[in-house]
């Protein structure tokens, strides 16, 4: 059995915020959630599939948890301390009753920039990641980074830093040992017969290839 982390963003419609350039490509309708939760327990016997959510959406708390909650999924949340209780983002509230639900938060960041440019006493440091910590009333020993951008500075900072697992988005199957964690990111693209794909491993070739190079390199640069 292989190990798979699909990776999902906002979800439904988009006029819950204002969305960066090019991130409506990762805003997906409820029903592609809805079906890969379904498809995830038919291959359970196969595939090991866990589900993650990055940037601290509002229709995490709205769409993507009910929708975990009714197949007894538990999932971890990654958001950005400067969006917390601002509008069309996860509030305090709303975060402390995803961990009560059963759900893991972590963090994404102070704001939603690239890392390998960031400041990251700012993104990676105490004072954002208490500030996540106070919301969720839990400790924050996990990080989720932006945009798949990373460097060999990058995965040293957050080790510095202690977070004891990372992720990336760098696609296919995982470990527990890797650090950071490949996940593939669900954009509006994508088939159901994509995501089949993904989660069975059965992505062309060359794609397996260029992603084991690319995570080779960026880990080193």
């Amino acid at each position: 059995m292989h190990h798979v982390i699909l990776n999902f963003h906002g979800l439904g419609a988009t006029d819950q915020r204002p969305l960066e350039p090019g991130e409506d490509r990762y805003w997906v309708d409820a029903q592609v959630l809805r079906d890969t939760i379904d498809l995830s327990q038919q291959l359970r016997d196969k595939v090991d599939v866990k589900f993650t959510f990055d940037d601290g959406n509002l229709s995490d708390f709205t769409i993507g948890a009910p929708l975990l909650n009714a197949a007894n999924i538990s999932a971890q949340f990654f958001v950005l301390a400067d969006r917390i209780d601002q509008p069309g983002s996860l509030s305090t509230t709303q975060i402390r009753e995803l961990v009560a639900q059963g759900h893991q938060i972590g963090s994404h960041g102070a704001a939603h920039v690239n890392w390998k440019t960031a400041d990251l006493d700012r993104e990676l440091g105490s004072d954002t990641r208490q500030k996540i910590a106070d919301a969720a009333g839990t400790p924050i020993t996990q990080a989720a980074i932006p945009f798949g951008a990373y460097s060999g500075r990058v995965v040293r900072a957050l080790r510095d830093a202690g977070y004891t697992q990372c992720y990336s988005s760098d696609g296919g199957a995982y470990d527990k040992s890797q650090y950071p964690i490949p996940r593939t990111s669900i954009r509006a693209d994508m088939t159901m017969a994509d995501i089949r794909a993904i989660i069975l491993g059965h992505e062309p070739a060359k794609t397996r290839v260029r992603r084991a190079l690319a995570y080779f390199v960026k880990r080193r640069i």
